[in-house]
This record gives C-alpha cells, sequence and structure tokens, in this order.
C-alpha cells in the first residue's frame, strides 16, 4: 500500500511541543520525523519522542476495557465489553450519589500526553455536571502562574524565540537542554553575536555545564538572590527610572522591601558569595536585552511564587522590555486565545462544590465522615507516581470501597489498583488542536491511524459516558471538528488570518504577536493588570492564594485562600542535622512518569540513583554506586549512590518518574509531602528534607 504522511504534534506535557510528521503504510505507523519547516522545532524531536512509533505499536498496549479480578494492586484483570465497562460505571456511580453524594466522586487528571481537546479539560464538563469533587490540578505552573499573574496579568511576556536578541541570557531553574532543547538554538544564536549566558540552579545541570556563568543558590532561595539583586540595582541607582515612573506600580514599597535583602544576607542564605551576586547585577545593569526564561523547578518550594515575583521585578527594573529580547518568558497561556468555557462549561459549577488539591491524592483519600471519596476516574495521569505521600497512597488506594476507573494506554503503577480499565488512543490515534507553553505555534494534530484494539480518544470517551448518563445537552455530544471550531477565540487579532482549515493543510501557524526579532510586547507597559503597569506592590493579593481557573475544572470565584504578601518576601527553613535538602528532577529520558517503561537508552533502567556530593559523600564514607536507603516521617526508598560534584554540598538530586514495579519499591515521591505553596497552591516538593542510611554500613 502507498505511504501517506500525516502532520502531528507532540503534547507530552513539555513545552517545546514539537511539529511531527508520521508515515502511515496500511494502517500502520512506520516512522515520526520532526517537520523541517515548523520554526520553533525545526524538524528536530528529542530523544522521548523520536521513536514515537514504537510507542504506537507497542504490544504492551492497553488493547480492550478490563475488570478486577484479584485484589488490588495485584495487577490482575480480564477483558470485558465497553457496554459492561460502561454499564458498570454508571450504575456504581449511581449508587455512590445515592448513598454519599455526587461530590464523593473524584476526577483526577492532567495534561497527560494530550492536546487542547483531549487533555486537560476533556471531562471538566462530564464531571462539572455530574457533581463530583472539583479536582485541582496543582502538579504544574499553579504556584508559577498565578505568581507572574499578580504582577505582569495574563500576558505570554518575552518571545523565546526573541532570545537570539538578547545581550544577557538568563535561564533560571530550568535545564533546557533536558526539558525545552528546542531553546537552545536560539540561544547559541545570541551566544554567537557575544550574548553572555547564565545559569541559576543547584545542580550543574546539561544547560549549566554549557553556561558563561553558573550560580548555584541553595533550594529555596531564589527570591533572596533576586531580591539582592533588585535591592543592589535600586541603591545603586541602576535602575530605568523612566520605565519604572511610566509603567510601573509600587516601585516606593518594593524598594522599602528590598532593603531588607542586602549583599552580605543574601550571601548567608542563598550559598553565592557577595562578590558573585555584585558582579552580576552590575552585568545586568549595563544592558537592557536581558532575557530571563524561568523553570518550574523554581516555584516547588514555598518560596517559588515569591520567587517568580522578584525575578520578574528585576526585568521592570532595568526597562528591559523596552528592546527585543529583553524580558521574562514564563508562560504564554494569555497568548492564546483559548475558548475555555467551551470546553469546561463551568457554569454547571455551583459555589459550594467540593475541591481538592489533588497532589494530596494520599490525605483525601482517608476517610473522613463529611467528605468522604468513593470513586476515583484516573485519566491523563498516573497518580502513584505523580502524587505526594506514595506509602500512604497506595494503601488507600487498595481499599476495597473506593471505585476506582482508569483510563490508559499503558498498564501504569494506578492501573493496577483500578476496578475498571480503559483503553486509551495515543496522539496519532486521534485529532486534537494544539497550544504551547513553550512558543508561539498553534499546531494541528490530524488522526495517523485507526485506534488500536478498542482505544478510544478522551472526547469519545467522554461523548459515550454523557450518553450512558443520558445528559442530553447537546455540548456533550459535539464531534471533535466542533470542539475545535469552539475552543478557540478564531476571531481574535493574535489569530487573524489563521483557520483550522489553513491548519490541517501546513499542520502548524505562528500567532499573530509580532516577529520574534523586532518583538517588545510591554515597551509601553500596557500589562494586563487591574493598573495597566507592572506591579511591583501586588493590587491582587488578596486572591493571591487562590489557584488560576485554568487548574480548577474552569471555576476560580470559591473556595478563598488568606491573602498573600503584596510584595516578595522569604519564609526561612530549618533542617535538622544529618538533614538533606532533596530536589526530584525531570529526567532527560522520561515526560514525568511518561517513557519511563521505555527507558532503555537512558542507562539508567530499573536503577534509581541519588546524586550526592562528593564531600557529603566522604562524610557519610559513601563510594559511587554504594546501596543507600533516603528516609523521612513519610517513607523510604531504595537508591544507587551517584557521587558528584555536580550537586551542592547539603543537596540530594533523585530523578522523577520511575514506575514502583521498574525498581521493586517506591519511588521519591515517597519521600515528599503534599504541602502546598503560599500563591496558587501549587507543590512544594523541593522543600523536602531527608537522611541517608548507608546499607553497607548497617547490615
Amino acid at each position: 500500500m502507498k505511504e501517506k504522511e500525516v502532520f502531528n504534534a507532540c503534547q507530552h506535557d513539555c513545552p517545546d511541543n514539537c511539529s511531527m510528521i508520521s508515515t502511515i503504510s496500511d494502517g500502520k505507523v512506520l516512522s515520526v520525523k520532526g517537520h523541517k519547516e515548523h520554526p520553533f522545532t525545526r524538524g528536530v524531536l528529542c530523544g522521548k519522542v523520536k521513536n514515537y512509533d514504537q510507542r504506537v505499536n507497542s504490544p504492551d498496549r492497553i488493547l480492550h476495557p478490563m475488570k478486577r479480578i484479584g485484589k488490588k494492586g495485584e495487577g490482575r484483570f480480564e477483558r470485558i465489553s465497553w457496554d459492561n465497562a460502561l454499564l458498570t460505571i454508571q450504575q456504581k456511580f449511581r449508587s455512590i450519589i445515592g448513598q454519599y453524594g455526587s461530590e464523593a466522586i473524584l476526577p483526577y487528571s492532567y495534561l497527560g500526553h494530550q492536546g487542547l481537546l483531549n487533555g486537560m479539560h476533556c471531562g471538566d464538563k462530564f464531571f462539572n455536571r455530574l457533581g463530583a469533587s472539583i479536582g485541582e490540578r496543582t502538579f504544574c505552573n499553579s504556584t508559577a502562574s498565578k505568581a507572574f499573574r499578580m504582577v505582569a496579568g495574563i500576558t505570554g511576556g518575552l518571545d523565546p524565540e526573541s532570545f537570539s536578541e538578547s545581550n544577557v541570557i538568563i535561564m533560571w531553574g530550568i535545564n533546557i537542554l533536558s526539558t525545552s532543547m528546542h531553546q537552545s538554538r536560539f540561544v547559541i544564536q545570541a551566544i554567537n553575536k557575544g550574548a553572555t549566558f547564565i545559569v541559576i540552579d543547584p545542580v550543574k545541570t546539561r544547560t549549566a555545564k554549557r553556561a558563561h556563568i553558573h550560580l548555584r543558590p541553595k533550594p529555596g532561595t531564589d527570591v533572596v538572590l533576586a531580591m539582592a539583586v533588585a535591592n543592589f540595582l535600586i541603591q545603586e541607582g541602576l535602575v530605568d527610572e523612566e520605565y519604572i515612573s511610566n509603567h510601573t506600580s509600587g516601585f516606593r514599597e518594593f524598594s522599602e522591601r528590598a532593603k531588607q535583602f542586602n549583599l552580605a544576607l543574601a550571601a548567608r542564605i542563598t550559598g553565592i558569595s557577595e562578590d558573585e551576586i555584585k558582579d552580576f547585577a552590575l552585568l545586568i545593569s549595563k544592558n537592557k536585552a536581558v532575557g530571563i526564561r524561568t523553570g518550574v523547578a523554581l516555584e516547588r518550594t514555598r518560596n517559588g511564587g515569591d520567587a517568580v515575583r522578584a525575578i520578574a521585578s528585576i526585568s521592570a527594573l532595568i526597562g528591559a522590555w523596552k528592546v527585543p529580547g529583553g524580558g521574562i518568558f514564563q508562560h504564554p497561556q494569555g497568548t492564546f486565545p483559548i475558548n475555555r468555557s467551551a470546553l469546561t462549561h463551568s457554569e454547571l459549577v455551583d459555589n459550594s462544590r467540593h475541591a481538592v488539591n489533588l497532589f494530596d491524592l494520599a490525605n483525601v483519600l482517608e476517610r473522613d465522615a463529611t467528605r468522604t471519596i468513593k470513586s476515583l476516574f484516573i485519566y491523563n495521569a498516573n497518580p502513584v507516581i505523580a502524587a505526594a505521600n506514595q506509602t500512604k497512597l497506595v494503601k488507600n488506594l487498595c481499599r476495597e470501597d473506593l471505585f476506582t476507573v482508569v483510563s490508559e494506554i499503558f498498564q501504569t503503577d494506578s492501573c493496577d489498583y483500578a476496578d475498571i480499565i480503559l483503553p486509551a488512543t495515543s496522539q496519532l490515534e486521534q485529532k486534537d488542536l494544539m497550544y504551547s507553553w513553550g512558543h508561539f505555534n498553534i499546531q494541528y494534530n490530524d488522526q495517523a491511524i485507526e485506534p488500536v484494539g478498542e482505544a478510544v480518544s478522551n472526547t469519545e470517551l467522554f461523548r459515550r459516558l454523557a450518553s450512558t448518563f443520558s445528559f442530553e445537552e447537546d455540548f456533550f455530544q459535539e464531534n471533535d471538528e466542533n470542539l475545535m471550531l469552539k475552543s478557540m477565540n478564531w476571531d481574535h487579532e493574535n489569530l487573524n488570518g489563521i483557520t483550522l482549515k489553513a491548519l490541517t493543510k501546513k499542520g502548524f501557524a505562528r500567532l499573530n504577536v509580532g516577529e520574534a526579532k523586532s518583538r517588545t510586547p510591554h515597551k509601553y507597559g500596557k500589562f494586563p493588570t487591574s493598573t495597566g503597569k507592572f506591579e511591583f506592590f501586588s493590587t491582587s493579593y488578596k486572591t493571591g492564594g487562590k489557584m488560576l481557573e485554568v487548574y480548577r475544572q474552569g471555576v476560580e470565584d470559591f473556595r478563598d485562600y488568606p491573602p498573600t504578601d503584596p510584595l516578595p518576601s522569604y519564609i526561612p527553613k530549618s533542617i535538622d542535622s544529618g538533614g538533606f535538602i532533596l530536589i526530584s528532577s525531570k529526567h532527560h529520558y522520561f515526560l514525568n512518569s511518561g517513557y519511563a517503561n521505555f527507558n532503555e537508552d537512558s542507562g539508567l533502567a530499573n536503577k534509581q540513583t541519588v546524586m550526592i556530593n562528593s564531600k557529603d559523600a566522604a562524610f557519610y564514607k559513601i563510594t559511587n554506586g554504594d546501596s543507600l536507603e533516603l528516609y523521612n516521617e513519610l517513607g523510604k526508598i531504595s537508591v544507587v549512590a551517584d557521587v558528584s560534584e555536580d550537586v551542592i554540598k547539603g543537596v540530594l538530586v533523585v530523578y522523577h518518574g520511575f514506575w514502583r514495579r521498574h525498581v521493586n519499591g517506591n519511588t521519591v515521591n515517597a519521600l515528599v509531602d503534599s504541602k502546598p505553596s503560599k500563591i496558587g497552591q501549587g507543590i512544594t516538593v523541593n522543600d523536602t528534607v531527608v537522611f541517608i542510611k548507608h546499607k553497607v554500613l548497617s547490615s
């Protein structure tokens, strides 16, 4: 049969959102390759996705609906029909609702491997209509997005492609060579023109090894570093007074707060010398075209939101927004005119609806007389690996009175605790519309092949569920084409000249937001805040603790939290003697827990390592390859020592994403708790304190 090529787009919870072309023959995927015409990804696929055909064609795919026949956790299932699966779900849900109320049902999801249609919001309208509890998706960016909105509003900020025009580039808490590799091309272009490349990260990552300057603050102290830089710039008169006067508000209050962070204090707290901080500040002051990009690692501490606000303030202080390549890129969600209401139908939710932080699932599942969760519906997520307090979570997932449904491609650790498993499609088996949080291109993902086995897309899954429950609203049965048309505000100026039809023919289109080489989105202020200015002193601080509607099934108007500080502040963390700060880093070959079952390229298959500084290793008489146990009050994990200078003293690094079945025990989230950040209620996993037991010496 003649081969054909189909436009696809990768949406594996990655900011690069690569444009792909799949080659199809006789209904089978032969290969995937990058789309060379895409302006950002330029035909290059990362090591995770380059063999995507193997993932689609894997013999380990879940092909049919299944029901549990053994004890929870055993992973024993038998095949059933779709009709049987849907009827079982309906009957169990109806029974639970009748006895405990609809809020006893909890949807558990994030983005998974999906786009706009099949991703974060695909099930929201169904569960909003059902009356289920609201799942607060706090795994990623809820803190940073909220913090950035507090000072700059909903703006895409600096174009990632504009970094080619920067004179100074700062990658703050992000390892782009592992998590956003296509950004590096624009960094290299700038370096070739003489730009200085700075990485701020406690770990000497692949990216940090390429930097001209590498600053290594202690985890959770980035806000102190940023505020000390700000204070130095202000006190030395190295700020752009014209920009501050005309395009910002709250400078006086911010200046007073910044005085608390002098160089000596910052050096003591961050571990970076006064001279290094001073030189860093002076370098920034001499260049307008300072481009900053922050990563999700930055937000994952109790001080993460304040760090984002303080770092963003540096761009305003020096007037970096005035020139191409100047400013800060955080998350371009405000650049894509998404019509989320068409996906979530949040009008179905009233203000009394129960809402829970999904990262706290282990505690949420504890029996509670007033808010008992009796059913979990898991899709686009793997909570056993992704949620906090893994030991308690696994115990609670074993509850026989907890009816659990999982929609998945592969038999993940979470599937082992399901009562019903539903087969899900891969990206090549469905249509989708893709936006990015790493560049300014909208993309079309065409269906390349028919779904394997009896797998269905998420849109089809929830159409079937809505029909089974006799939900009569027309929007429950909208086909994918109509959903695409309704999911974007196509009349928005950013989509001028871009149509869905055109996307189907080319695969992608850059938003109409100006040319990257000349783009200055906030040269004259025009920040989408209540004041229209950059807000050093946030006018929205009273709602700073709330999550944004994008992470709460389209709702933001209930479940109040205490007001946050209108100015960046720092909360110190005490560490017991002998304790280490644990960073759970993203793996080069994993996407959260995705691809951990395809990890032969990593060299780390079935081996969970801990990176430890040589001085710490010497103190504990640890040598490379030793078997260790990391533990705290929540649990313990087995790891293999990787003695390295790539991590600073007092800090340990364990990669996130390993499956329990691959390491024969707990993974890193057995050690992290669910305490949320004060801004946006995000996760604080990089505040984790652990201790070491040397298995060789203690045996």
